[in-house]
């Protein structure tokens, strides 16, 4: 059974996360995070992962980017891979990301105006396009999280805007899943996640992953009008929301 107390010991979640990509910042090309999950996943990520650009991004990447127009809200912004682009194409930016290594980062790499906030709280002026990718909805954590998140973000998004978010639906691994990780609830989805760097290892936290379906079921509940705008055909997908 998961005991919070077993973790008491260990960093802030995300604090592997945010000093991964800062070694890579610095200089360090082998700096990598390890993953494991209540999805059976344990894998090792290379943090330069985060920081490709031009052919390197994904193709549902580049047509969010082409979709996005107007001034930007870029949530979770991570280490600036979108913000980043945009500016290139002479649009407007602003990046909301709440761990201060990768607020450190993005300022050191140039991106104009960087906020540091939790973007589930955050409420500045509305945007003509809200961007959430690399799941940018996973913070929400759990079904929960989203419908509280979804309401919230209607005052994000500008009359006639956007929100554009990338899915992909949780697919466990064969096996059993990690004993010492707490197990999902009614949904598959609400995974928990563990990530270390270097020894470093964080605390669990609950990442979620969304099916299309589930996705515009909550969303319709809270108001918006939802749309497949790409489609990878291995499972992922860009979703375009839009106040109904």
């Amino acid at each position: 059974m998961f005991e919070p107390s077993a973790y008491a010991g260990r960093v802030p979640p995300l604090a592997p996360h945010g000093a991964a990509l800062l070694a890579y910042h610095r200089g360090r090309g082998d700096a990598a995070l390890r993953l494991r999950s209540s999805l059976g996943e344990d894998e090792i990520l290379p943090a330069g992962t985060f920081f490709r650009s031009g052919e390197g991004l994904f193709a549902w990447e580049g047509y969010a980017l082409e979709l996005a127009h107007g001034r930007v809200l870029d949530l979770g912004a991570g280490a600036g891979v979108h913000s980043l682009e945009l500016q290139e194409r002479g649009l407007e930016v602003v990046a909301v990301e709440n761990q201060p290594d990768l607020v450190l980062i993005l300022r050191e790499r140039g991106v104009r105006r960087v906020v540091r906030a939790d973007f589930r709280l955050w409420a500045g002026a509305p945007a003509d396009t809200v961007l959430m990718l690399m799941n940018g909805l996973g913070p929400a954590g759990t079904l929960a999280g989203l419908d509280r998140f979804l309401w919230h973000a209607r005052a994000l998004v500008a009359p006639g805007g956007q929100l554009l978010v990338d899915i992909a639906e949780a697919l466990p691994e064969p096996g059993p899943a990690p004993a010492d990780l707490p197990r999902a609830h009614a949904y598959e989805g609400e995974a928990w996640i563990e990530l270390s760097f270097e020894g470093r290892v964080g605390r669990p936290f609950r990442e979620l992953y969304l099916d299309y379906e589930t996705l515009a079921r909550h969303a319709h509940d809270a108001g918006w009008t939802v749309g497949v705008a790409f489609e990878d055909g291995e499972g992922a997908f860009l979703v375009r929301l839009t106040p109904a």
